[in-house]
Formats: C-alpha cells, sequence, structure tokens
C-alpha cells in the first residue's frame, strides 16, 4: 500500500510538471500502480478468506471442547451409565471425529495457502500454528477418553462379575444356613404295636428277654420327619402307650382325650429332643 501511496504521489508530479499524460513514464507507473492495486485486493482477498476458515475451526473446537467436557464429566460418575446416557456419550464421541476430520481437512488447506500465499502476515501464522496445535491436542485427548471409557467399562464388567459371584456365595451360604437349620430342628417319630416296632427292627426282645432299642439296625424310613419347633403334640389312637427313647423327666405328657385315646404333648421342646432326635412310642 506504501508503493501505491508513492505512485500515486509522483503521478501527480509528473501531471503538475508537464501536464502530458502521454508521456511514457506515466503510462509506466500509471500500470505499477494498477498492478499493484490488483495485487492489494487480491492480497485482502485471500486474507479474508483464511479468516473465514479460521473463524470455523475455531467454532468447531468449541463444539469439541464442550463434547469432551460432557463425556469426561460420565466417565468420571461412580457406577454403570444408563441407556440414554451412553447414547448420548455414543453421539458426542462421533461428533467430535467427525469435526475433527473436518478441521483436519481445513487445517490441511490453510496451511497449504498460506505456504503459498503472497501476504505473509505474522499474526496469522500464529493463529496457523496454535490452531494446528490444538488440533493434535483434541486428537490426543480423544483417544484418552476412549481408554478411560474402555476402562470404566471393564471396571463394571468385573464389578458386575464380582456382586454376581457375591450373591450366587450369598445364595449358597444361605442354602447351607437353612439345610443347618433345618437339620439343627428335624426330629424323627414312630409309634406302633411292640410287634410292629420289631418287625421293622426298631425293638427287640420277647419272651423271657428284655425289650431294648436296636438304635444301630431299626429301619429309619419306617419314621415320620418333623419339625420340632412346630410339632408339639403328636396323636398315638390308642389308650395306652410307653416310650421307649429317652427323653428328660417333666418334659413331655401323655394326655387322654374324650375317645379314651392318648396324645404325646411335648412341654419342654429342646430338653426334650437334648438327648435323641428320634422318637419311639409303643402303643396297645
Amino acid at each position: 500500500m506504501k508503493k501505491v501511496g508513492m505512485i500515486f504521489f509522483v503521478l501527480g508530479l509528473i501531471v503538475s510538471c508537464t501536464n502530458v499524460k502521454e508521456s511514457k513514464e506515466y503510462k509506466q507507473l500509471e500500470s505499477q500502480r494498477d498492478s499493484l492495486l490488483s495485487q492489494s485486493s487480491a492480497s485482502d482477498a485471500e486474507v479474508s478468506e483464511m479468516m473465514s476458515v479460521i473463524s470455523e475451526v475455531e467454532a468447531n473446537f468449541d463444539k469439541i471442547r464442550e463434547a469432551e467436557k460432557y463425556i469426561s464429566t460420565q466417565s468420571s460418575q461412580s457406577g454403570e451409565m444408563n441407556k440414554d446416557t451412553k447414547a448420548r456419550v455414543t453421539e458426542n464421541f462421533q461428533m467430535i471425529t467427525e469435526v475433527l476430520q473436518r478441521n483436519k481437512k481445513q487445517l490441511a488447506a490453510l496451511n497449504k495457502k498460506f505456504e503459498n500465499s503472497n501476504s505473509q502476515v505474522a499474526s496469522l501464522k500464529n493463529t496457523i500454528d496454535r490452531l494446528n496445535r490444538e488440533m493434535q491436542e483434541s486428537a490426543n485427548r480423544l483417544t484418552e477418553l476412549q481408554a478411560e471409557l474402555v476402562k470404566k467399562d471393564e471396571q463394571i464388567a468385573q464389578l458386575s462379575s464380582d456382586i454376581e459371584s457375591l450373591a450366587v456365595e450369598t445364595e449358597q451360604q444361605s442354602s447351607t444356613i437353612q439345610q443347618q437349620d433345618r437339620t439343627l430342628h428335624t426330629a424323627y417319630y414312630v409309634f406302633g404295636t411292640a410287634s410292629e416296632l420289631k418287625d421293622q427292627k426298631i425293638l427287640s426282645g420277647g419272651f423271657l428277654r428284655a425289650t431294648r432299642v436296636l438304635q444301630d439296625t431299626f429301619n429309619k424310613e419306617y419314621f415320620l420327619e418333623i419339625d420340632i419347633r412346630d410339632v408339639t403334640q403328636i396323636a398315638l389312637y390308642a389308650p395306652k402307650a410307653k416310650l421307649w427313647s429317652t427323653h428328660p423327666d417333666g418334659t413331655y405328657e401323655l394326655v387322654k382325650g374324650s375317645d379314651g385315646n392318648l396324645t404325646l404333648q411335648i412341654t419342654d421342646t429342646q430338653r426334650f429332643w437334648s438327648l435323641t432326635k428320634y422318637l419311639i412310642i409303643e402303643v396297645n
């Protein structure tokens, strides 16, 4: 622009001094003036175009930073993301990738244009260099965010596996405890005539021999299973009864009903079953 001004000044001098616009010197200066004005106009258009691209790239980086902020915030949250959050994180990743590709192409074109430009403006060079650095930094951050999410998914998967294992273990422990509880409170009883009990090898003895309980050989399948917490009365359907199994005195009663038949009433459950879990009653 200084050159153009100088040419205008010289032209003015030539015109004022000679008043001959058709002179050779005048025509040469006029041609140089037109050339410089044309170059100046092209340079201004070029700078304007580059500034437009720079503005668009800057705006794209703003979008990327907002998307990165959202993804980073969600990644730092404890627990698994819900369906909507996962979808939005995926959309943000896609958007960042697309915008980075667009910025990459625009910056490549901008770098080439600046290298071939006749107007090497220092401020533009600094701006373009900064955008190139930010482009690389954004690409690096995207890789880091993807790695963080993969790590988070792995941690959630491991946590889910641990929880599932814990649930299975807890269920197994609960089942074991329940089984132990049932075993602890399970008892067996049988009543029948002497001959019935002997047939099942529960009692032995007879003529001239004392009756005794055959604990090692009796048929356990002949006994009825009960939960001692629930069963405290056993109807015997007979007017006479005798307990052959060992139970502490004062822990039970044989109560006769209106029909003359007996019912065994357990009055102290814990003590009654403390010596044996097999109740053997002979009736007749």
